[in-house]
């Protein structure tokens, strides 16, 4: 196990949306770094020392085993814990406040998307919808 390339790879599949991957790198770190194992450089460049190493790579190991967890339990793909804000994919228009108001007004394919700068999920609004079936 070499916790560098772990944790490189954790950060990468999380920004990629791959939950099952980071389920599986996020478990394999933590057990490695709860037997002792040395931690990952978390900073890139900077070096802060193995005690911070440490315990950013615990607690971020952890949280991203509970996102996922909560992603890949939802059969929507819709983590509890994260408020619902959305916003169409394609022509930028924000969506309702609700999942069960989004879907009644006829968005769909919702995606979480974790780095968003506003919004926490990507969706299909009803008009750009209707437009690509229409064509």
């Amino acid at each position: 196990m070499d916790p560098q390339v772990t944790w490189n790879a954790l950060i990468r599949e999380w920004s990629d949306g791959n939950w099952l991957d980071v389920f599986e790198l996020a478990e394999a770190l933590l057990e490695w770094l709860s037997n002792d194992g040395f931690p990952p450089e978390t900073m890139g460049t900077l070096r802060l020392g193995a005690d911070w190493n440490q315990m950013i790579g615990l607690a971020a190991a952890k949280f991203a085993l509970k996102r996922a967890n909560e992603v890949l339990d939802n059969p929507a793909g819709i983590p509890d814990s994260v408020p619902f804000t959305l916003t169409c994919a394609n022509c930028n228009n924000e969506g309702p406040l609700t999942v069960c108001d989004a879907l009644e007004e006829g968005w769909s394919h919702f995606q979480y998307v974790p780095a968003g700068m506003s919004e926490n999920f990507l969706g299909y609004c009803p008009v750009c919808r209707k437009r690509d079936l229409d064509s």
